[in-house]
């Protein structure tokens, strides 16, 4: 018994290691490089794509030092239009999903999704198409 445990560990391992490599060969510009230093968590490093920065989970710590909880809030229902950022806009979702389309990344296969416990940072009149998809509640802050 002891050795069919310790078989299946290590091929569990194996397995999962073969899946972020070939996750890392077929979407290399989404991969995201773990640092080699443990007092860095892997939140403090961004998934960039199409030139937006999203920030998966960030812990608490990290939203209290960005001052999250002090932003503007908006909300928005299931819904699909378009939108230019006239200024680089900084986004926490607290609900939702969203699914973005990049201009020039109009694809289906090109679009990226973000939602609920990301920070996210669109740059200066970047124009996208925002497919909400199910109901958005953000705290968002503006470069001035």
């Amino acid at each position: 018994m002891g050795n069919q445990f310790l078989t299946l560990s290590l091929l569990l391992v194996i397995v999962c290691v073969c899946v972020s490599l070939i996750t890392t060969k077929l979407n290399p510009k989404e991969a995201v490089v773990s640092p080699s230093d443990d007092s860095v968590s892997d939140s403090s490093i961004p998934t960039e794509i199409h030139g937006v920065k999203i920030f998966r989970q960030p812990s608490d710590t990290k939203l209290a030092q960005l001052g999250v909880a002090t932003w503007p809030t908006w909300e928005g229902s299931p819904s699909k239009f378009p939108w230019t950022f006239k200024k680089t806009e900084t986004m926490y979702f607290v609900e939702g999903k969203i699914k973005v389309y990049v201009d020039g990344y109009e694809k289906e296969e090109e679009a990226f999704e973000i939602g609920k416990g990301d920070v996210v940072v669109f740059p200066k009149d970047m124009k996208v198409v925002w497919e909400i998809t199910e109901a958005v509640k953000k705290h968002y802050s503006l470069e001035e």
